[in-house]
């Protein structure tokens, strides 16, 4: 079996579509498919399921995967071992499922010199242990810690934004049975609308996809001024000021989460990485307020 297969299987693992793997791969559709063929015939099973939709992991396939995770990693971490010379050691490579603007802002200030390479990315646990990132602020994990360090870095929770004279807007708070009814706004991306917090919302009995989806918090905002819906979004109930036409509104019961920022264990940070968890972890301690997200959105 031929390592670059391994990150090919991954790709598609992930993204579940052989033209979308392909050109991030730079490689032929027939090519990847030949490759993940090579891979099933090697372990004599099927690792995903082929619909029209595309390709899914199967049971084999979720049993595999962790195996080609590690594989990934140890092929990364002996590949800059064998080129030292083409780290960049001026860059931090970081993805977040939440707001630290503040502490990028905070960290620039101090340290200018340095190059944040912020990335987005589908699965960010994922791309933290296979080398795609150095550092990475998570809300949830999905598997076991052992590899990781992780320290709990700020907490938020879920809050409702409303215009002014909708009905529930007087309210000290809101049970999510009461909007049902609601159409929804959100941001493409957005943690509160991701399959963690999705699941959660199933579980108070409420689920409701967004009528509208923008790329930017701006326009979300202005969508909700509108009346054209309400939004689910991430901050503090009791730090976030008022705004001219909108109410922000806790949830009841309240739903919180925690952002902590993870690096890998078995693996040495780079020197810039370092310097930047130092400040991170100096920051954290310092600043009041970890993340005025709704400001950031606005």
């Amino acid at each position: 079996m031929e390592t670059k297969n391994i990150q090919e299987f991954l790709v598609l693992a992930k993204l579940g579509s052989s033209y979308a793997a392909a050109e991030k791969l730079f490689i032929s559709q027939s090519t990847l498919v030949r490759h993940i063929r090579s891979i099933e015939e090697e372990f004599g099973v099927q690792l995903f399921e082929r619909t029209r939709r595309g390709f899914s992991l199967n049971t084999n396939g979720k049993l595999f995967l962790p195996y080609a995770e590690k594989i990934a990693m140890l092929q990364s971490q002996c590949y800059q071992t064998l080129h030292p010379e083409e780290k960049t050691p001026d860059v931090i490579r970081i993805a977040s499922e939440g707001k630290i603007v503040d502490l990028i802002i905070a960290f620039k200030k101090e340290y200018p010199d340095y190059i944040i390479d912020y990335q987005k990315m589908e699965n960010i646990e994922m791309e933290l242990r296979t080398g795609g990132v150095e550092v990475a602020f998570l809300s949830t994990m999905t598997s076991s810690q052992e590899d990781l360090i992780s320290i709990p870095f700020y907490k938020e929770e879920v809050l409702a934004v409303l215009y002014e004279g909708h009905p529930l807007a007087g309210q000290s708070s809101v049970r999510l049975e009461e909007l049902k009814n609601e159409k929804f706004v959100a941001l493409c991306e957005d943690i509160v609308s991701d399959d963690t917090f999705l699941e959660r919302y199933r579980r108070l009995g409420f689920m409701r996809k967004p009528s509208v989806s923008v790329p930017v918090g701006t326009d979300l905002i202005r969508l909700v001024k509108e009346g054209l819906g309400i939004a689910l979004m991430h901050g503090d109930a009791d730090t976030t000021p008022e705004y001219p036409g909108l109410k922000v509104i806790p949830l009841e019961p309240r739903m919180q989460y925690e952002i902590r920022m993870c690096y890998r264990s078995d693996v040495p940070l780079s020197k810039a990485a370092e310097v930047f968890v130092t400040f991170a972890k100096r920051w954290r301690i310092h600043s009041k307020d970890m993340n005025v997200s709704f400001d950031a959105v606005l």
